[in-house]
């Protein structure tokens, strides 16, 4: 089938609008008509080669949408159901899926690195025959995308696709952040540096947890407003003063038993450790760098100081994404407040640079 996408051809280039020739999904895997997709952070790691993938690709991830087709083998989804993408297709069958650690599932790799399908071939061509390439094997910056049935989380009927796509990664991946990895405590106190659509979700983690204090870092003045509207206790501007001396001052001097970077900066992951108290644990989100190193002072082990990766937020998409869905439908996670703007698919290279300038929270592409 012919279909409109957005195509990167390279590191800092601009989208094209292509038609694109998307074949049928083969065994285990799904067609998904696309109502909405976030842009996240990881697009744009991509397009400005923080992150390495093949080009050409097309981008897209934090998609849902309602079933279009399903390929051979698939049991437990059919055309109607509608489903929010998880990064990861939970095989089931590897080592991680076996010990209920979808989030480290084998083929998520083959996914995220490669950029194919998990038969390690591509569904999208250009009219001339090229492959493009589809992120996480996903692709949601185009109007269909086909991905492995493992990826495609069901959902309910009265889900409400335009905002709940931000679940298919970010939500998932901040607030999972706060309830799996970290498993906040009622009463503790946390701090998260960073106040994008991840670090948000980690903070609406922390305050479903009951953390007590919550402590919000953030350059800008409209994210850290929004980080109190959803939370947040306190808001530091971290160019206009010590942020971890302040963090440990509204601590009564301890510090917060965990803090959370969202922004993927190897000096962040490194302040984390200044804010931590004893036995405190230092949460990494962000994804920096791959060639670069975090150094943190040797002093904090002997204070039990710990520091602890979080991947995907920790979860099992089918039973995560759901609850998150239901945890929206309750008022107790709030979506609507981070979406900034809907935007056509034709707007997407104004929406990549104003989250370079670290303007608004998310921008939700919306397919007719």
């Amino acid at each position: 089938m012919k279909i409109k996408a957005a195509v990167l051809r390279g590191v800092d280039q601009p989208f094209e609008i292509e038609e694109l020739e998307l074949a049928p999904p083969k065994e285990n895997e799904v067609l998904v008509k696309t109502t909405a997709s976030g842009i996240c952070h990881s697009d744009y790691s991509v397009a400005h080669g923080i992150l390495n993938c093949p080009f050409p690709i097309v981008l897209g991830h934090e998609g849902a949408g309602v079933v279009e087709a399903v390929g051979p083998g698939v049991t437990d989804l059919k055309p109607g159901d509608k489903v929010i993408a998880a990064l990861t297709p939970s095989c089931g069958s590897c080592t991680m899926c076996k010990e209920g650690k979808e989030f480290m599932c084998a083929g998520m790799g083959k996914l995220l690195t490669d950029c194919t399908q998990l038969d390690g071939t591509t569904r999208h061509k250009t009219a001339s025959g090229e492959d493009v390439y589809a992120l996480c094997g996903v692709g949601s910056f185009g109007e269909y995308m086909v991905m492995p049935a493992g990826s495609a989380i069901k959902v309910p009927e009265d889900t409400p696709l335009d905002i709940t796509c931000l679940i298919g990664c970010g939500v998932t991946t901040g607030t999972g952040a706060a309830l799996n990895t970290a498993n906040v405590q009622p009463g503790e106190a946390t701090a998260v540096i960073g106040c994008g659509g991840v670090g948000l979700s980690i903070i609406q983690g922390c305050r479903i947890a009951g953390s007590t204090i919550i402590i919000a870092v953030d350059p800008m003045e409209e994210k850290r407003d929004l980080a109190l509207s959803l939370g947040a206790t306190h808001a530091i501007n971290p160019f206009e003063e010590d942020a971890a001396a302040k963090v440990k001052e509204l601590t009564g001097g301890l510090g917060v038993h965990y803090a959370f970077e969202a922004l993927g900066r190897v000096e962040t992951m490194a302040q984390t450790w200044e804010m931590i108290r004893p036995t405190g644990t230092c949460v990494i989100v962000g994804v920096a760098s791959l060639d670069q190193s975090v150094k943190i002072p040797s002093a904090g082990l002997l204070a039990e100081y710990e520091i602890q990766g979080s991947c995907y937020g920790s979860s099992t998409p089918k039973k995560d994404i759901p609850r998150f869905v239901e945890l929206y439908k309750s008022g107790e996670l709030k979506l609507d407040e981070m979406i900034t703007q809907r935007i056509g698919l034709e707007e997407i290279d104004r929406a990549f640079e104003e989250m370079g300038r670290g303007e608004g929270a998310r921008s939700v592409i919306m397919y007719g």
